[in-house]
């Protein structure tokens, strides 16, 4: 990473290492989860059909938003894996099975979280693949009053 003055002059620099995974392998991976912010039923809809949505950097919602969340799962021999997904508390403890969608493009899959049903606190969503090998993705969240 290099930044630069508008003079093209080198202000600062950085050299940062990070493993990029295989995704043609054979056991199954996750890309980065992104969770997504509603106000209405229409603005969610808008939201699962685009590819390109913005998600939220916000962990923290009200019992009132839409939520969901997108992530991208790759299997071996370019399959897709089954993906399922549990809403869990604060302690581990499993609050509720949640749906998962064929995302608007191959590979993307959608969770609808419905907070108007819990109760104020902590959440994570455990997501799961079962491809050649299983692979695991946590989501955490603050459903506020």
């Amino acid at each position: 990473l290099v930044v630069e003055s508008a003079q093209a002059e080198t202000l600062d620099s950085e050299v940062r290492e990070f493993d990029v995974p295989d995704l043609m392998s054979a056991a199954s991976v996750f890309g980065t989860p992104e969770v997504f912010r509603a106000r209405s039923i229409p603005e969610m809809q808008r939201m699962k059909a685009d590819v390109k949505a913005t998600p939220t950097t916000m962990r923290e919602f009200g019992r009132a938003e839409r939520v969901f969340l997108r992530v991208p799962a790759y299997g071996g021999d370019g399959g897709a894996p089954a993906v399922t997904a549990r809403l869990l508390n604060r302690a581990g403890v499993a609050v509720a099975d949640l749906a998962v969608t064929p995302g608007p493009a191959d590979g993307l899959r959608d969770i609808d979280l419905a907070l108007s049903a819990l109760a104020p606190g902590e959440y994570v969503v455990e997501i799961t693949a079962n491809g050649a090998a299983t692979a695991t993705e946590m989501v955490g969240f603050r459903i506020t009053g």
